[in-house]
């Protein structure tokens, strides 16, 4: 999108490229128009009265850089402790900090900025002792029940991506080619598995999204480099959904 759209512009172009796709998927799985209408009209009356949380303005450029820096903080030997696991940082002061950090992945990022963003989202918090703490494995663009951020941007590129594959291989692959990557597993299990699938996924699919994202950031460049560029990514996801046949 062009450097000029601003944030409620990309959130809009976002949304409206969702929906179309969800219509779309739809209809090609035999809902008719007039279904959909229904459906659509009464799932926007049963949604009035969800509360409207604070929307960060992090746009997906910024979620990216987050998890570039939160990637280096957790594999590079400069900012680990002796245990291997990610050093508390100053802001600026002693070698190493979070400047050097996020300086080594995007020299014209304002520190300050990114920080402020990833507090936000719940990636890292300040101690007691003016440290800047890595609370978590990977970003995310909500902080959940307990906090008020959301990322609508970065959520719903999340979203069009995933749908974007599943349109593409609905309407768009070649005959007889295995399309793009999109692939899912599931059963009925006793309700109290689903921590431990829950821990299971955990540790296996960011070890999987650990891996991608390291070879997307050798090969990264910036969206206005000479030459078109395509976004690309990848992901892995839990759901759980009450049986609807008992």
């Amino acid at each position: 999108m062009h450097d000029s759209f601003t944030h409620a512009d990309r959130v809009t172009s976002s949304a409206r490229m969702l929906i179309g796709r969800v219509i779309r998927i739809l209809k090609g799985c035999g809902v008719s128009e007039a279904e959909l209408r229904e459906i659509t009209e009464d799932e926007i009356r049963s949604s009035q009265s969800t509360a409207q949380p604070h929307v960060s303005s992090a746009t997906a450029r910024q979620i990216i850089t987050c998890s570039d820096v939160v990637l280096r903080w957790r594999r590079d030997a400069k900012f680990l402790t002796s245990e291997g696991l990610p050093s508390l940082l100053s802001v600026d002061g002693a070698s190493p900090n979070f400047g050097e950090l996020v300086r080594a992945l995007s020299p014209e990022e304002n520190p300050g900025e990114l920080l402020k963003t990833m507090k936000e989202l719940g990636v890292v918090r300040t101690t007691a002792f003016e440290k800047i703490e890595l609370i978590t494995e990977s970003v995310v663009a909500c902080s959940g029940r307990d906090g008020t951020a959301i990322a609508s941007e970065p959520i719903l590129e999340h979203i069009c991506g995933f749908l974007g594959s599943v349109e593409y291989n609905l309407f768009e692959k070649p005959s007889r080619t295995r399309g793009r990557f999109e692939r899912a597993c599931y059963a009925s299990v006793p309700e109290n598995l689903v921590p431990v699938l829950e821990k299971l996924v955990g540790s296996r699919g960011q070890d999987f999204v650990d891996v991608i994202d390291e070879w997307l950031a050798r090969r990264a460049v910036r969206p206005d480099s000479e030459g078109r560029t395509v976004l690309v990514g990848a992901g892995a996801y839990v759901f759980v959904r009450e049986n609807v046949d008992k």
